[in-house]
């Protein structure tokens, strides 16, 4: 790592946890926030599950025939008595059980057969119900885990690769405590693993591959862990959190640490992503990093009070819309950026270093209400109010090289106590549109464009939330086209 890097990761750790408290005007505006320092040291409390270290009790073993095993595959292997993890799963009578799967390719034959009764009735294109999900596991899932409470499958001895041609590889519905280890899922239409109305869920070494939708997913769930894990090569986002619980920032909800996602259209996309806490993640090779939404309608709306902390986010300028045909996007996001927020409240940005991102490092937007289907108008402009961005290192690589970005920071300039602060970049100061921004100091609070955004920037936007998959690019949209990249 470069001498300049050290120096201003340094002072950072004095920065992010001071600078913007030191205002009591800011205090005295902003909605109760829970201090940074606070999050970023205290776990959450409540029901993460804890990893049971092998050999747990009780247990089942799951294996595939044939094959050379060692270590503690060989050991299991003589209790073996299942094939397909979903006879394991429908087999489990004790809370806490743990599946141990043995190396080998698991494409479920019994979850493949043609519906029938009334499951043959059901839209299987359609969300389902949790009724209609227990009823009818594989309509949609080749793995089905609905209402287990402390369950733990881990793949144990080498891969362990589940594929097959449902919609997602492994569903864990109102699972509580559901702990998912040591397995690679790919090739599924639609999520590799979905996690949902859970309380309590970890992914661990898990690895999503080229799924049509998300590589990892967690919807409407609460203490969650996803951590260690790899997101390659899927249709939206590597990583996804959909309606995570809204605290408010009273705690946090989902944490996402430690994973590398590239090859995607997104690296993490949080939809309503309250109160996650993602840090110490690499997102790269992707056409957006990372970005949090509040663009349709749902639970936890709108997004507010997520944390990014010393992510990794460089590179991401693939292009998955030249000549897709029918392999195109579901939606429309600016290729070349870093980190995007799309309407959001209360967020912090820290201690990231973002480069070599030939569009934007940061891209933050306002989204009305309207757009998701909000009558109320008091809640017209609830978008975006209160982000900060603070300690920031912009267009250096880790041992010190420029690799700057088309703009570090880019802004609609919509929006009250918006801050930007001690953010450093290659060229010094970062380069940013509009070139001044506001200071946690004096957060933004007026302005010719502070209600409805600059309306140059804004046509921008709405012209690509236009975008439909396989039509031809809205015009006035010039997110679909690759930058070029900036001299250093």
């Amino acid at each position: 790592m470069g001498r300049f890097v050290r120096r201003f990761l340094a002072a950072i750790v004095f920065t992010v946890t001071t600078v913007w408290f030191a205002s009591s005007a800011w205090a005295a505006e902003a909605r109760t926030v829970t201090p940074l320092t606070a999050w970023a040291t205290t776990s959450s409390p409540g029901t993460v599950p804890a990893y049971r270290a092998a050999a747990a009790s009780p247990r089942l073993v799951v294996c595939r025939p044939g094959g050379s095993l060692t270590g503690l595959a060989r050991e299991l292997a003589s209790e073996c008595r299942y094939h397909e993890i979903q006879a394991a799963v429908d087999a489990v009578r004790a809370p806490g059980t743990t599946i141990y799967v043995l190396p080998g390719t698991y494409h479920e034959p019994s979850a493949l057969g043609k519906p029938k009764g009334r499951c043959a009735s059901l839209d299987d294109a359609t969300p389902l119900s949790y009724d209609d999900q227990q009823s009818c596991p594989h309509l949609q899932s080749l793995i089905s885990v609905t209402g287990q409470t402390g369950l733990q499958i881990e793949g144990v001895g080498g891969p362990v690769i589940i594929e097959g041609k449902k919609q997602v590889g492994i569903r864990a519905d109102r699972a509580n405590g559901f702990y998912l280890r040591g397995v690679t899922v790919r090739g599924f239409t639609e999520d590799g693993v979905s996690v949902g109305e859970t309380d309590g869920f970890a992914l661990d070494h898990v690895t999503g591959l080229a799924n049509g939708g998300h590589g990892l997913a967690a919807y409407t769930s609460d203490h969650g862990l996803i951590t260690d894990c790899s997101a390659s090569g899927n249709g939206d986002a590597g990583i996804a959190t959909a309606s995570a619980s809204d605290q408010r920032g009273g705690r946090l909800s989902i944490e996402i640490r430690r994973c590398t996602s590239y090859g995607n259209l997104i690296g993490y996309s949080g939809t309503a992503g309250d109160s996650v806490y993602v840090h110490d993640n690499v997102f790269n090779g992707n056409s957006t990093g990372a970005m949090l939404d509040s663009s349709v309608q749902a639970a936890g709306m709108p997004q507010n009070h997520a944390m990014f902390v010393a992510n990794r986010v460089f590179d991401n300028n693939a292009n998955f819309y030249h000549d897709c045909d029918k392999l195109c996007p579901r939606r429309a996001v600016p290729v070349g950026t870093g980190m995007l927020l799309a309407g959001g409240d209360e967020n912090t940005y820290a201690s990231n270093m973002v480069y070599d991102n030939w569009r934007y490092g940061f891209a933050q937007y306002w989204i009305p209400a309207s757009r998701r289907g909000e009558t109320d108008p008091a809640k017209a402009r609830d978008t975006s109010h209160g982000n900060r961005y603070v300690g920031n290192l912009m267009g250096v690589t880790p041992e010190g090289t420029a690799a700057p970005n088309g703009v570090d920071f880019w802004w609609d300039e919509e929006g009250d106590r918006n801050c930007w602060q001690s953010n450093a970049s290659s060229q010094g100061y970062p380069r940013s549109d509009p070139a001044v921004l506001p200071s946690c100091d004096h957060p933004s609070a007026s302005g010719p464009y502070a209600q409805q955004g600059n309306p140059a920037k804004i046509a921008v936007v709405t012209a690509c939330a236009a975008y439909e998959p396989g039509r031809p690019t809205p015009k006035g949209c010039d997110w679909l086209a690759t930058p070029r990249r900036p001299v250093a």
